[in-house]
């Protein structure tokens, strides 16, 4: 005999088919609904720009100025993005020609390295924010951008730090760099000093 599943049963039979299906659906949309959100977090629609740039941001910069220093006097170094830099939603987070500050500091070896400092996009300067009454010093010990692959003819960790001009330099961000950062530099015979670095390790 023939046997034929009720109505009832068939409509209940579909309606779990359905919840089975739909929620592994409904699990998907929402990760990707996070993921969005997550990417466009640091990202200022009104401005148009990134309000932070994340560890793990590429930077290549071509330097406008060589460098050829012995030992670490604070002194600031110039450079421009080289290539517009994208953030994680796609959007430009620097575009090419962005002005950027490099320094040469000594590391926790006692070598001379050079180092990311910060850039300028549109006005805004991104820096590492720090609390006022954040002892800076800590920072000196970590690499804010750590430099990618070699310079060709340059030198960039060391006993002394030499790198050409219009050499590129890429750097891969440790650190995240806040937007409006101020500059606390001073400027002495035409050049940029961030003396607060000796100033702040003075206090530990």
């Amino acid at each position: 005999m023939f046997y034929r599943p009720s109505k009832l049963k068939v409509a209940l039979g579909l309606g779990l088919l359905t919840l089975f299906v739909s929620a592994p659906l409904c699990s998907a949309q929402d990760r990707d609904r996070d993921r969005d959100r997550d990417r466009d977090r640091y990202w200022d629609e009104n401005r148009g720009m990134y309000t932070q740039l994340q560890p793990g941001t590429v930077i290549p910069l071509r330097m406008t100025e060589a460098i050829d220093v012995e030992r670490s006097d604070n002194r600031v170094y110039h450079g421009i993005a080289d290539q517009d830099v994208r953030g994680d939603n796609g959007r430009i987070a620097i575009p090419r020609g962005a002005e950027a500050e490099l320094i040469v500091r000594v590391a926790r070896d006692n070598d001379l390295i050079l180092d990311f400092e910060s850039v300028v996009v549109n006005g805004q300067r991104y820096a590492i924010r720090a609390e006022p009454n954040r002892v800076e010093s800590q920072r000196d010990y970590g690499i804010v951008g750590a430099i990618v692959g070699a310079v060709n003819g340059g030198q960039v960790r060391g006993r002394a730090v030499r790198i050409p001009r219009d050499s590129i330099v890429t750097f891969r961000l440790e650190r995240p760099l806040e937007m409006g950062v101020a500059d606390r530099g001073v400027t002495r015979n035409g050049y940029h000093y961030h003396d607060w670095y000796n100033r702040d390790r003075e206090h530990q």
